[in-house]
Parts: structure tokens; sequence; C-alpha cells
């Protein structure tokens, strides 16, 4: 009587082992289409939309685009209702212009390398700095187009290049939030 308890006993605990590797497969198999899915994503994601010479415009750079114009012109508009440009370009010397501009510079090389972390340790500091520089000259076009929509470009060179570099802070901060996203 004793071997039948503990044969039932052993197919009792087979049975229950095979209830948690099948609970398992299906888990396995749900994870595999998840992965695939994913996978599908990033292969849209990575899609060449055209090419010119080497260099591969892809749906990222165009995602990339949309949010740092969209991101910088509602920085522009926040910072022409908060700064009033033309009177702080006139009053501001070249070397505060400069101060604010390594400031947009420094702080927004930060934010950049805190998101893109895990790409750097792969691909290093270029990433970054291409971002950085990809981002700012939107600030500056977007900038210059708002100033020139709402009528609003200084009548000198000097003084241009004043209100777009302070200009250009509120406009980098909401480009590189925006592409942080």
């Amino acid at each position: 009587m004793p071997k039948k308890r503990k044969i039932s006993h052993v197919e009792q605990e087979l049975r229950g082992i095979k209830k948690t590797e099948d609970k398992l497969l299906q888990q396995e198999r749900r994870i595999e289409q998840k992965e695939n899915k994913i996978l599908t994503e990033e292969q849209k994601i990575e899609k060449v939309l055209f090419r010119i010479g080497r260099f591969e415009f892809k749906r990222k750079h165009l995602l990339e685009l949309i949010k740092g114009v969209a991101g910088a012109f509602l920085g522009v508009g926040i910072g022409r209702s908060i700064l009033n440009l033309d009177s702080l370009a006139q009053k501001l010397q070249w070397w505060n212009i400069i101060g604010i501009l390594i400031f947009i510079i420094g702080i927004s090389w930060l934010l950049i390398y805190k998101n893109e972390k895990q790409y750097v340790q792969k691909k290093g500091f270029r990433l970054v700095w291409k971002k950085l520089v990809f981002l700012y000259v939107i600030s500056l076009v977007i900038e210059y187009i708002a100033l020139w929509l709402f009528a609003a470009l200084p009548p000198d060179f000097a003084t241009l290049v004043k209100v777009l570099v302070i200009g250009s802070y509120a406009a980098m901060a909401g480009a590189v939030s925006f592409s942080l996203i």
C-alpha cells in the first residue's frame, strides 16, 4: 500500500511539473510574439526614406526632425513671451552672449547624454555631438522663421545674431525636451 501512495504522489508531482512546463512554454511563445512585434516596429523606424550619396535619411531622422521643430517652435513662443529679446540684445555684451551660448550647449549636451547613455556606450560621444548640432541648427532656423513671421527681425546683423542666440535658449530647451520623448 505505501508504494501505491508514493507512486500516486510522484504522478501528481509529475502532472504539476507538466502543467508548469506548459505554462512556461506559453509564456515563452507570448514573449517571442512580443519580440517579433518590436522587431517589425524597429524595422519600420529604420526604413530608409531616401539616399543622398552615402547619407541615408531614415524614418527615425524624420521623426527626430518633427520632434525638434515642434519643440523649438513651442520654445520660441514661450521665450518670446517671457524674454524681451530686443532690449536684452541691446543691453548684453558679446561675452554675455557667448556665456549664454556655452550654457545652452552645456545643458543640452548633458540632457542628450543622459537620455542617450546606452547608445553612447556603443557608438561613442559623436552621437551626442551630432544630435546637439542637429537640434541647435533646427532651433536657430525656427527662431529665425519665428522672427520673420512675427515681423520682429532686428535691423542690423549684430543684433540679429544676439537675438538668435538669446532666443535659441528657449528654442533649444523645447527641442531637446521634445526629442527626449
